[in-house]
């Protein structure tokens, strides 16, 4: 006769598994809260969460601020909310409600922006003490900055950051510039500069320097701001495409200078002097205009040149959409 195994002692490995569990799960719980601790300012109120499984650690207000001689950087929420996989420490997935970020570099009068948004989602991932990926999305945002004088609207706003270190003294890129140490990405929905037509922005940039970039004067000393591919498109398709480069110049202002190709050449030429928008039907050849100054506000464009007949248009499909 097989003797039964009572009930109790089969619960007994899960009892042992879940008290372990526990023990390691808030272990992880501490670190979670002695993470934010060394980020948020002194007697923050931080609530965690998630047992048996994700943590969840909610702040309210929350606010994050960082200033030096160069850079001022704040971020503030009425709530956020951060969550991580436990046995992940290196990323981290958080949700803001009714967030404002702004970002002042300080030796560049007017170089400021900020962005007001109803939802912001954020999700980061380190390497050692690199940011391998940071990921934000806005939805609704309002935008202000000095390096336009117009205000922005967006439908929605993601942006990409990664740094990509190069090894000292062996430059990923030779050539005039240093090797890249960070790349940003940003991409835009029903895009409004002041009261122009909703636009789709698609931007591809890296920023160059010597070494790995720690602050605002380590950069400015010889590097750059590679502006790859900068696209403005409406439902009809490509507007203008803008490549250029900008970097601090000798009286530590922010130069830039690079060309904008666009099948709206008056249109874009209106919206850099800050004139009102021309009636423009699109060209069937994009023009390529130059342009050169210091941002913000001091920013010309060639002028077409007078010798040449118009290009032809495409009379056919819808003019030229207000850029701002």
């Amino acid at each position: 006769m097989t003797r039964r195994i009572p009930l109790w002692a089969t619960l007994i490995p899960l009892a042992v598994g879940i008290a372990v569990w526990a023990w390691l799960w808030h272990g992880y719980e501490a670190g979670l809260k002695a993470d934010l601790e060394q980020v948020l300012p002194p007697g923050t109120a931080v609530e965690s969460s998630g047992f048996p499984y994700r943590l969840e650690a909610r702040i309210a207000p929350a606010r994050l601020a960082f200033d030096d001689v160069a850079l001022s950087a704040t971020v503030s929420a009425a709530e956020a909310a951060v969550n991580r996989v436990p046995w992940q420490r290196d990323r981290q997935v958080i949700a803001a409600r009714d967030s404002s970020a702004t970002l002042m570099l300080k030796p560049l009068p007017g170089a400021t922006i900020r962005v007001d948004a109803p939802m912001a989602q954020a999700s980061l991932r380190l390497e050692a003490d690199r940011i391998a990926r940071l990921s934000v999305v806005w939805e609704t945002p309002n935008l202000s900055t000095g390096l336009f004088a117009a205000p922005v609207r967006a439908g929605r706003i993601e942006a990409h950051l990664r740094e990509t270190p190069a090894p000292a003294g062996n430059p990923a890129r030779p050539g005039p510039t240093g090797p890249t140490q960070a790349q940003l990405v940003l991409n835009g929905t029903a895009l409004r500069f002041g009261d122009g037509a909703p636009l789709t922005l698609s931007l591809e940039s890296e920023f160059t320097a010597a070494g790995r970039i720690t602050s605002l004067a380590g950069w400015a000393t010889g590097g750059t701001a590679e502006i790859r591919a900068a696209t403005l498109s409406d439902d009809t398709g490509e507007v203008a495409r803008l490549s250029a480069t900008l970097m601090q110049d000798k009286d530590g202002k922010l130069a830039i200078a690079g060309t904008i190709d666009t099948v709206c050449p008056a249109s874009v030429r209106a919206a850099i002097a800050g004139e009102a928008p021309p009636a423009e039907q699109r060209s069937r050849k994009p023009e390529r205009i130059a342009i050169s100054g210091h941002l913000p506000g001091n920013v010309t464009a060639a002028a077409r040149d007078t010798t040449k007949p118009p290009p032809p248009v495409r009379g056919q499909e819808p003019p030229c959409p207000r850029l701002r």
